[in-house]
């Protein structure tokens, strides 16, 4: 394991550990610890991969659908039905296989949720993107996105890498019973 990769298992076991002791917190209700705890994982991954917080999107099973719980101005978006053949993190979600793409735009995917805006008024288009499941103790409950965003004056940022992949399979293999401790449903 090289030494990027040992650090960031060393950084996300101190996650884990901050995640437990705010979930066990008796001052925190249900939606605040919730909030919290979105929040620094999404900042998380964010660091990890050398990206913003909103290129990284947490989907969740919600019956036959998946919802976004993050990042927050996608939360009252229509969920994805988890049997719809072009939703990427439905195909995620549905197979359990990781997914990389840098060249997104050339693939057919939805893309209604690209043009909603983001807390700062700005839509972006998702030009790279890699998924993983989220899966505790054998059950998929969800879906961990990161991508790279592009606006008409900037450019995506580097590709996602085989490693890039895997250190996400891994982290969402770690984080992965914080958030179903986190969940509101």
């Amino acid at each position: 394991m090289s030494t990027e990769v040992t650090r960031t298992m060393n950084d996300v076991n101190a996650l884990i550990e901050e995640l437990r002791a705010l979930i066990t917190a008796p001052d925190f209700g249900a939606e605040e610890r919730f909030k919290v705890a979105i929040n620094r994982m999404a900042g998380f991954l964010a660091d990890v991969f050398g990206g913003e917080k909103s290129e990284v999107a947490f989907l969740w099973r919600h019956g036959d659908s998946l919802s976004f719980i993050w990042p927050e101005y996608l939360a009252d978006a229509k969920e994805l039905e988890i049997r719809a053949k072009l939703p990427i993190a439905a195909n995620i979600f549905r197979s359990g296989r990781p997914f990389l793409d840098n060249r997104l735009q050339e693939r057919e995917h939805m893309v209604e949720y690209e043009f909603v805006k983001e807390e700062n008024g700005e839509a972006r288009r998702i030009w790279k993107m890699m998924g993983v499941a989220v899966a505790v103790d054998n059950e998929r409950l969800g879906v961990i996105q990161v991508s790279r965003k592009r606006s008409a004056f900037s450019e995506p940022g580097p590709d996602f890498t085989p490693g890039d992949l895997e250190t996400l399979e891994k982290l969402a293999a770690r984080l992965g019973p914080s958030l179903k401790a986190v969940v509101p449903f």
